[in-house]
């Protein structure tokens, strides 16, 4: 594969925790609707991939962008 923005060590910040799963499940049912949409089968290496580039191209600050990607690797 290309270069991987997935960031296995990522740390999850306690107070930042529940911010970034909401994010997370948003980011997750907007790719389920596109993944559906387009009639395509996703595995979960792949889904965890895809929201780790939402997260880099989103604006989020340096901890919450962290957080995201420890909650990431926990799916």
């Amino acid at each position: 594969m290309g270069n991987s923005v997935i960031k296995p060590n990522a740390k999850i910040s306690p107070e930042r925790e529940s911010e970034a799963l909401a994010i997370r499940n948003n980011l997750i049912i907007e790719l389920l609707v596109s993944v559906l949409d387009e009639k395509l089968v996703i595995e979960r290496h792949i889904l965890r991939e895809r929201l780790a580039n939402l997260i880099e191209l989103a604006k989020y600050d340096e901890e919450l962008t962290e957080t995201l990607h420890g909650v990431i690797n926990k799916l």
